[in-house]
């Protein structure tokens, strides 16, 4: 991926900031659609400039989401849902709840 090509998929992704390392070399990132990045500004993933030139838009998102775009499922009353889709206030029920383990 080249320099213009960087700038239309941050064009597209506009929740995914770039900015360069303190070290030389290094491109970070941070997707501040995920609560990894968003709860610690601290946080960001740094890719070296080589290796983002070998890379595309789907491996650079990949790089850069590391497996932390999980979506939480849960099971009540019988049924499956997704956490993402609750309101504020059923998210903060689930937190309250119990949790048992059946053996």
């Amino acid at each position: 991926m080249n320099a213009q090509e960087l700038e239309v998929f941050l064009e597209q992704n506009d929740h995914i900031q770039c900015f360069d390392a303190e070290e030389e070399q290094l491109l970070c990132f941070r997707n501040e659609h995920l609560a990894w990045y968003r709860n610690n500004p601290e946080r960001k993933t740094a890719i070296a400039y080589g290796k983002v030139e070998e890379m595309n838009a789907d491996t650079l998102l990949g790089a850069i989401n590391r497996g932390l775009e999980v979506e939480n499922i849960t099971r009540i009353t019988g049924y499956f849902t997704k956490v993402a889709s609750w309101n504020p206030g059923k998210r903060g029920e689930l937190k309250d709840r119990r949790k048992f383990a059946v053996n």
